[in-house]
């Protein structure tokens, strides 16, 4: 029997790589495409996943990739993804994260109206909400790149309805990997603990206070893979427990039982634009009403851990 084709726009990342490994073991031929074939081949290196060049700008380029795999499943989670970035980016943010998006999304609609299709969205697009985030609470993004991924999901979503098609938003909440780049938060923490242990050096962190869901990508990927066996529709991807961040470094430190107000500086610099203090999901609305039934292994304590034991085991510090 052939195998279901999937195709992973932009999944160079760490949700890319991990999901490729889960559809994979699902029996899918897996695509992901990339601006380069030099950095996606240095980053993926599982023979079985098929790597494309594509300009997300180009709707002559989609419209050949997908006439030619015919994908059961279409991933987006191409664009610029960082927010603190996207002040400094907002052109190259807005064009990656909306505009190659509605390119899918028309191509879609003309010509591989069977595909269901998966938007990324994120829990950035409701900004500085106060209370627990569901997906009908107010969305009032304070970033170029919560705007335009709010541009996105929108246009997803009207897609879905004006047109009856088989499209997701997923609205991910903070998810980790061994992936995960190093200017983010968690991985930053792991290595300021393992740079303390071995040379005693202090590290600096911004705004300590923030609240988050930290999920791990493993975890997100699966359930992700269980939404959308149900009908289309926009949900949210999280594990409703929240930490923060000098929670986070207090675990980072007392894998080597060390504290870490020793080791730790704050610095103003480092303050990000336009962070939202607290990011806490009402993931179970959505579970609830899709009959699921979420439950994480690896959060908070854990997630820290698994990050530095691989930084450690790679020697890579």
């Amino acid at each position: 029997m052939k195998k279901p084709n999937a195709i992973i726009v932009g999944g160079t990342g760490q949700f890319g790589i991990t999901l490729s490994k889960e559809l994979i073991k699902k029996k899918f031929k897996v695509i992901i495409t990339t601006r380069s074939l030099t950095k996606a081949k240095k980053k993926i290196k599982n023979k079985k996943i098929i790597i494309k060049k594509l300009n997300i700008l180009s709707k002559s380029q989609i419209k050949k990739l997908l006439l030619k795999y015919n994908p059961k499943l279409v991933f987006y989670m191409a664009g610029q993804s960082s927010p603190g970035k996207s002040f400094h980016t907002k052109k190259e943010t807005y064009l990656s994260n909306f505009i190659g998006c509605r390119n899918f999304l028309e191509t879609l609609r003309n010509y591989n109206k069977s595909s269901k299709f998966i938007n990324f969205s994120t829990c950035e697009i409701y900004g500085n909400y106060k209370k627990k985030i569901n997906i009908n609470s107010i969305k009032k993004p304070i970033s170029p790149y919560g705007f335009a991924k709010l541009k996105a999901h929108n246009e997803t979503k009207k897609y879905r309805e004006k047109f009856k098609l088989k499209f997701y938003n997923a609205i991910i909440f903070n998810s980790e990997s061994i992936y995960r780049p190093r200017i983010y938060l968690i991985p930053k923490i792991c290595l300021a603990a393992i740079k303390a242990k071995k040379n005693g050096l202090k590290s600096k962190f911004g705004n300590l206070k923030i609240l988050r869901e930290w999920n791990w990508c493993e975890e997100q990927c699966k359930y992700l893979l269980k939404f959308i066996k149900k009908n289309p529709q926009d949900f949210i991807l999280s594990n409703g427990k929240s930490f923060s961040a000098s929670q986070m470094l207090k675990f980072a430190f007392e894998y080597f039982k060390l504290d870490y107000k020793k080791y730790i500086l704050l610095d103003k610099k480092f303050i990000r634009k336009a962070d939202s203090s607290i990011k806490k999901s009402n993931f179970l609305s959505c579970q609830r009403r899709n009959k699921i039934k979420r439950i994480d292994k690896i959060y908070g304590k854990k997630i820290i851990y698994k990050i530095i034991q691989h930084y450690l085991n790679e020697k890579k510090y």
